[in-house]
């Protein structure tokens, strides 16, 4: 499922992301509230920790399916869970 919306969210947000998109610092953020949850994080987990760390739902959307796109996260086969490729994520 996660992964549905992940990719409807780059299709989406192509657009918005040519309009500036997330700026460094919350994608920073966004990375770092993975990171510090062991580099990977279900949707259930994003819906308290990202808004924590400031990060609303079409902002998360739109850093999943850059970070996807650039290779440095992908989807579980469950689809339920975000995992980084990030250097701080690195198997």
């Amino acid at each position: 499922m996660i992964a549905l919306r992940a990719l409807a969210l780059v299709l989406l947000a192509t657009p918005a992301l040519a309009e500036g998109g997330p700026t460094d610092a919350q994608r920073d953020a966004f990375v770092t509230a993975i990171t510090a949850n062991g580099c990977k994080m279900t949707e259930a987990e994003a819906e308290t920790k990202l808004p924590a760390a400031g990060i609303d739902r079409d902002t998360s959307g739109l850093i999943t399916g850059a970070l996807i796109s650039e290779g440095l996260a992908s989807i579980s086969e469950d689809g339920t869970t975000l995992i980084l490729k990030t250097e701080g994520c690195a198997s």
